[in-house]
């Protein structure tokens, strides 16, 4: 039987991370109908059940799966799908979703440890690296299956679905999170050249939670043309994850442009404004902070000597209330 199991080592990735949020084996499991059954499991934190261990403390963990199914002849679901994840002497009995999926389930066994280490209490401290897997399902004969399980550092966050759309007067921004292990805060950041980045908003995250959590930002100052996105988070000990960056094209509708873009004067030009004496210009720089304000009375204006680098162009229509933001770059 042990022929007929392939295991094959690989990194698990966080969605849209550049670094691993768990470093698992991945086992896959052949089926006589055609279909391949792929298991991935690790244990992600310990969960006591009370907060004071004078005496010690019972506790189950929680652990996090990422199931698949590849090939022929794929069913909508298992008949089993157990598991027995190893802590030291102890063992912690969970389940397991029979049609797949990615997500986080915690132990059932509420194991007793004499210990006072409830507070500081990790899966690898506790020494949870061996889980087993009892499966059955169409073509796969009742079995078990051995998976060790490796401690590479869980980092704080597993972040899912990020992602940006441009509306029509505005960028949203998105993603979902997993599991959150000392979560302080999201922060969205914006650039023109996905090299300088600038602050849109800063959310506060759940701390910890092994529930599936959506978030959601809105850019009300989105920059015409291309523009890029990522997410950076922040634990409670101040250290930092960056997603990789989304490119959005963002465009108002109202055909408003500026030019020469490079600039190596101080003279701008406008296309498409109808009224300049109804535009109010603001412009800022790559963090965001606003160098000159005035008010147009031409399609042009003569803007002070600033330095070069790249600038975001704000057009206040103050008769209708629509803001068109444009990339200036000046050299």
């Amino acid at each position: 039987m042990k022929r007929n199991i392939l295991v094959v080592m690989t990194m698990v990735l966080c969605a849209l991370f550049s670094k691993p949020v768990y470093s698992q084996t991945v086992t896959t499991i052949p089926s006589t109908d055609g279909y391949y059954v792929n298991i991935s499991i690790s244990a992600v934190s310990i969960v006591p059940t009370s907060s004071s261990c004078v005496n010690g403390y019972n506790y189950n963990v929680n652990i996090h799966y990422v199931i698949t199914f590849t090939g022929s002849h794929i069913p909508s679901g298992l008949w089993t799908l157990q598991g027995n994840l190893g802590c030291g002497a102890n063992t912690h009995f969970y389940s397991l979703p029979v049609s797949g999926g990615t997500g986080n389930v915690t132990s059932v066994s509420n194991v007793w440890n004499p210990n006072h280490d409830c507070a500081t209490a990790t899966p690898a401290t506790l020494f949870c690296n061996t889980t087993t897997i009892n499966i059955q399902g169409p073509g796969i004969p009742s079995q078990t299956v051995l998976i060790p399980l490796v401690q590479a550092g869980v980092l704080p966050v597993s972040i899912i679905n990020f992602g940006a759309e441009a509306q029509k007067d505005k960028v949203k921004i998105g993603w979902s999170t997993v599991s959150e292990i000392n979560n302080d805060y999201f922060t969205v950041e914006r650039s023109s050249d996905a090299n300088t980045w600038s602050t849109v908003k800063t959310i506060k995250g759940a701390v910890n939670s092994a529930t599936l959590l959506n978030y959601d930002v809105v850019d009300n100052s989105p920059v015409t043309g291309a523009s890029y996105y990522r997410l950076k988070q922040v634990d409670l000990n101040g250290k930092t994850s960056y997603s990789n960056s989304v490119m959005v094209k963002y465009s108002t509708g109202n055909n408003i442009s500026a030019y020469p873009v490079p600039n190596t004067g101080n003279i701008v030009n406008f296309k498409g404004i109808e009224q300049p004496k109804n535009m109010q210009l603001l412009l800022r720089d790559a963090a965001g902070t606003t160098v000159y304000i005035a008010t147009l009375s031409a399609n042009s204006i003569d803007l002070p000597v600033i330095k070069p680098g790249i600038y975001t162009i704000s057009l206040n229509n103050k008769a209708t209330g629509d803001v068109t933001n444009l990339r200036y770059v000046k050299l």
